[in-house]
């Protein structure tokens, strides 16, 4: 081959692959573009339905709305699971034992919810003080244990009552000192209170008045959840303004006025057996562990007050603030029928004679 030929043979090459490779570069840059954009439209698209099935799972989850549940139902069966085996008194004779046996261990943990100048006049020894008023506060109840026994007192018996009820609802192991420092001291200015002498008389019934009338109960808006913290509520909503007990003499004479329109509902919860030995006229009778009971709240009326008793004041006063925590207006006779007949086959129990007198101190012991 001449040597021309060869020159326009090499020239012809020269712009086939000029041609060539100028093509392959159109066709790469081509596809990647392609291939970017491609991206970027899936890309794109697949982020925002992604937020967007995120964003309605959020929301879902947000306006998800709990069931509004009942809240009386709720503290009733938990009163009435917490009543059931409990013993809610302790004599002060059994107290003295256990404390002056030399045997620390078995100690309970006891607390005064008297007012802080009765407590300052005299206090059994260790005792720690916190108002009855003030029981429900978190603050205190967070210095209460939760391991050991509690031994509440107060003055007769009756706030003290108050105070080892809610204790007891709220998850205690608490128990009230019968009589309070009116069974311990003989000491009259520690007691710091009138001390009970003897009872009227008024008069009884043995007929028994039949629970016939139904009621719807009180309605609870707490907000609360748990039986626990609704008791806790509901108890900090009226500890405050209420006066717990009744006496005898003023139910007398406010049953005995003419008027039969201001009378309030008079329940026993006694035993039946001691129901029927004798009752105040009128009244009806459900048992005191009973007092939760479903159908004892049905039976019991939410716009009137109910006055309970019982034999000398302790029980009745757990119906009553088992009844008050449930949104009754309740108050408890104090002394019970104790306070009312002087027939003792009617009262059906020991009568108060007295105290031991046992040893009181003086000095403050602050809450742990």
């Amino acid at each position: 081959m001449s040597p021309s030929k060869r020159l326009n043979l090499l020239i012809l090459f020269i712009v086939m692959g000029f041609f060539v490779s100028a093509c392959g570069s159109d066709d790469t840059t081509e596809t990647t573009e392609t291939t970017a954009a491609a991206a970027a439209e899936t890309t794109i698209p697949m982020v925002v339905t992604t937020m967007a099935e995120m964003t309605t799972t959020t929301v879902a989850a947000t306006t998800t709305t709990t069931e509004a549940i009942d809240e009386s139902a709720v503290l009733a069966a938990h009163i009435t699971a917490r009543l059931a085996d409990w013993s809610p008194t302790i004599s002060a004779e059994a107290l003295f034992e256990n404390l002056s046996d030399g045997d620390e261990s078995n100690d309970p943990f006891i607390l005064s919810v008297r007012a802080p100048d009765a407590y300052a006049l005299g206090h059994i020894e260790g005792a720690y003080n916190i108002p009855w008023k003030e029981i429900a506060d978190p603050a205190n109840l967070a210095k209460l244990p939760t391991d050991q026994p509690i031994v509440v007192y107060c003055y007769t018996g009756h706030t003290g009552q108050v105070a080892a009820t809610l204790l007891r609802i709220f998850g205690y192991d608490a128990t009230n000192l019968k009589f309070g420092m009116m069974g311990w001291t003989d000491d009259d200015t520690i007691l710091a209170t009138a001390r009970y002498t003897a009872a009227p008389g008024y008069p009884t019934e043995t007929e028994a008045n039949e629970l016939t009338v139904e009621y719807e109960p009180p309605t609870l808006t707490t907000g609360e959840t748990v039986a626990v913290d609704i008791a806790i509520a509901s108890a900090q909503s009226f500890l405050a303004d209420w006066a717990p007990t009744t006496s005898a003499e003023a139910l007398f004479e406010n049953l005995s006025d003419g008027d039969d329109a201001n009378n309030p509902f008079v329940l026993s919860v006694r035993a039946p057996d001691a129901y029927a030995l004798g009752h105040v006229e009128g009244a009806y009778n459900i048992g005191w562990k009973a007092i939760a009971d479903p159908a004892s709240l049905a039976m019991l009326p939410s716009d009137e007050q109910i006055v309970v008793y019982c034999y000398t004041g302790h029980t009745g006063q757990v119906a009553a603030t088992a009844l008050k925590l449930l949104g009754y207006d309740s108050v408890n006779m104090k002394f019970g029928m104790m306070g009312w007949t002087d027939d003792d086959a009617v009262l059906a129990t020991g009568r108060y004679t007295g105290a031991p007198g046992y040893p009181t101190e003086t000095v403050i012991n602050e809450l742990p």
